[in-house]
């Protein structure tokens, strides 16, 4: 089901009504928008047995689809923090046999930012030489860490947030939820990422603890702050092992990126308020702004690095905040 594009949703039932279809599309746009979504629903309707406008969800072929257990798709996600050049052997290995009952024999590379250097040069090779009837989708909030050669052989489809209104529209079903308002800012636009806080409400406590500490660390010292970072770290037990060193886990990956977020968020909610004072706020408008990327550039590097967790979090309340 895809919450909102329906400009893209539009370009994608035309190639597929015109029978052009190309071998790979890259789905661009800030994470939690329903990229992914989008290629599954496309990839449906290319092989609903119904032939309608819009997939029927009911064949075999929307249910296996949906369900990711079809003989004909393959989604491809990091290993880690990246894409090896494993699974893109895997992904030539998959694409060279015969289709089996699909119209279209399909590939999702998720957050495909993530290939690295080796796997993006393999891929480069299976784009270079395209079968019939296969189609290639690349998922990614930062395109610009792919290629230029794989970036000219696919065909970019832009993703954004949405309005007010249409995420209010989307959602109207969860109004009876009381922190109905709070999901839908926090999700700026998202609509994976409102889907995901009202189908989890661990995510929504995680993010009100976030909302809790951002608000200490903006009111407090330096020496406060640090105290507030080490309770932090210390919350994260499940992360660490027994000589407190630091964790490879997915998880703490998850809770920091989603703390990194809230600052984010309040960041740019701040940078707005101010931006509505005019020239009287110039000088505060711009700080708060460079906090702002050196907050981004933090977060990026959690997700793309190995930096040690630990002195990310500390450096972050020394000359972040």
């Amino acid at each position: 089901m895809i919450i909102g594009h329906q400009q893209q949703w539009n370009f994608l039932k035309k190639m597929a009504n015109g029978g052009r279809v190309p071998q790979a599309l890259l789905f661009s746009g800030v994470d939690g928008l329903g990229k992914k979504a989008a290629a599954m629903e496309f990839i449906k309707l290319l092989n609903c047995e119904r032939q309608e406008q819009t997939p029927c969800g009911r064949c075999f072929s929307c249910l296996n689809i949906e369900r990711r257990r079809h003989p004909d798709l393959l989604v491809i996600e990091p290993t880690g923090k990246d894409i090896q050049i494993g699974q893109i052997r895997d992904l030539q290995r998959f694409l060279s046999y015969a289709r089996q009952i699909a119209e279209f024999k399909a590939t999702i590379i998720d957050n495909a930012h993530c290939l690295n250097q080796e796997a993006q040069n393999c891929l480069l090779k299976t784009l270079e030489e395209p079968r019939e009837n296969t189609i290639l989708f690349l998922i990614t909030s930062l395109p610009h860490m792919l290629v230029g050669t794989i970036l000219s052989r696919c065909e970019e489809l832009k993703f954004y947030p949405l309005g007010n209104k249409e995420m209010a529209g989307s959602f109207g079903g969860f109004k009876d939820n009381p922190l109905w308002q709070e999901v839908l800012d926090w999700s700026d636009g998202r609509p994976g990422l409102a889907a995901s806080f009202f189908g989890q409400n661990d995510l929504i406590e995680q993010r009100l603890a976030n909302e809790r500490l951002v608000d200490g660390l903006l009111k407090d010292g330096l020496a406060e702050r640090l105290l507030l970072i080490k309770d932090y770290w210390a919350s994260l037990a499940a992360s660490k092992d027994k000589d407190g060193e630091e964790p490879e886990n997915d998880d703490s990956v998850a809770a920091i990126n989603g703390f990194l977020e809230t600052c984010i968020f309040r960041l740019r909610r701040l940078l707005r308020q101010k931006a509505e004072h005019g020239a009287t706020d110039r000088d505060s408008a711009v700080r708060v702004a460079e906090i702002l990327k050196k907050t981004e550039d933090l977060k990026f590097l959690l997700l793309s690095s190995n930096i040690n967790k630990r002195l990310l979090l500390e450096n972050f309340v020394i000359n972040i905040i």
